[in-house]
């Protein structure tokens, strides 16, 4: 019997971690370069429980089953599908069209992963997102530069003083040979896991890394119906478990009250 209300306890708790990660999506769903997440509810592996079976010669011989004991959140799987881009008209914008991200240095040194472009200048002149976290390449802009831009190709160009356009760095794109590998941290950027595989650099548009569109921002790629209908399906087998825990406790308290008669 108490087998019983660890078993719906589990499931209240997994499906209370779903609802969580349906209700995250949905609170980022206008989030720059988001990427939704979808949890993962695995079954617990079972023990070997002893059963009285009957036995051959009339008797009672124990056996043995496989009892299920219950679910738990396997794991939280972030889905990289691309977002819309949006145009902003903004030089220091920019959204990835197919493959790739763009790799950061955190300031513990290490290094993550992001789609959200859009990206702003730091105190010294650094590319850096809108976190603070340095472009990798560490592309500097010169003082009194003008129209700073990144271009299609990943060239980023600013007029310096009098003259032309000045080429300042190049912007490199990674992708992994496993993305679903990759593991969230927040402020949309991912880390790598030996999961994630390998890693690929290369300029934007080549080796299969998508292009460059400047003066854009790729959108959340949250699809609001889905998440309704996951967060439905959540609640449903929320309230499931939950009547199996009430029903055992009526259990309980009928054989209670046999005891007492």
């Amino acid at each position: 019997m108490w087998s019983t209300f660890r078993v719906a306890a589990s499931g209240l708790q997994a499906q209370q971690r779903a609802l969580e990660v349906t209700g995250n999506n949905l609170a980022n769903l206008n989030t720059i370069g988001y990427k939704s997440r979808r949890a993962d509810v695995v079954d617990i592996p079972p023990d070997a429980t002893t059963f009285a079976l009957p036995g051959e010669a009339g008797g009672l011989s124990m056996g043995r089953r496989d009892v299920g004991q219950g679910v738990t959140l396997g794991g939280v799987v972030a889905t990289l599908t691309p977002g819309q881009a949006q145009a902003t008209g903004r030089g220091l914008d920019v959204a990835i069209a197919g493959e790739g991200l763009l790799a950061v240095s955190l300031p513990d040194g290490q290094t993550a992963y992001t789609r959200a472009g859009a990206l702003t200048l730091d105190g010294e002149g650094r590319l850096v997102t809108v976190s603070g976290a340095l472009v990798a390449g560490g592309i500097t802009v010169p003082e009194g530069a003008r129209d700073v831009a990144i271009e299609a190709d990943g060239r980023v160009t600013a007029a310096v003083g009098a003259g032309e356009r000045q080429v300042l760095g190049q912007l490199e794109l990674v992708r992994f040979t496993n993305p679903d590998g990759l593991a969230a941290i927040g402020g949309n950027l991912l880390v790598a896991t030996d999961a994630a595989g390998a890693a690929q650099t290369g300029a934007p548009g080549t080796s299969g890394l998508g292009a460059l569109l400047p003066g854009s921002l790729e959108a959340s790629n949250v699809d609001p119906a889905r998440e309704v209908v996951r967060m439905l399906q959540a609640q449903r087998a929320y309230a499931v478990n939950l009547r199996a825990l009430k029903t055992v406790d009526e259990m309980l308290q009928e054989a209670n009250d046999m005891q007492r008669r």
